[in-house]
């Protein structure tokens, strides 16, 4: 069994962290437009748009 060093395995998150950021960019960019200027009422007002964000994540 392969075991990755910890330098290749956060070379490889980053590089997947950047292709799911790039692939759900329209997502990200309604979230953050909900986000902009707000501090606690985020979590509820944003909670659909954080809950698409997620979803395209986890399907990269």
């Amino acid at each position: 069994m392969n075991a990755l060093s910890r330098r290749e395995e956060e070379t490889l998150l980053k590089a997947t962290k950047a292709y799911a950021l790039k692939e759900c960019d329209d997502v990200v960019k309604e979230f953050a437009t909900c986000a902009s200027g707000r501090t606690v009422s985020v979590a509820w007002s944003c909670r659909k748009d954080l809950e698409r964000v997620q979803e395209c994540m986890v399907q990269l």
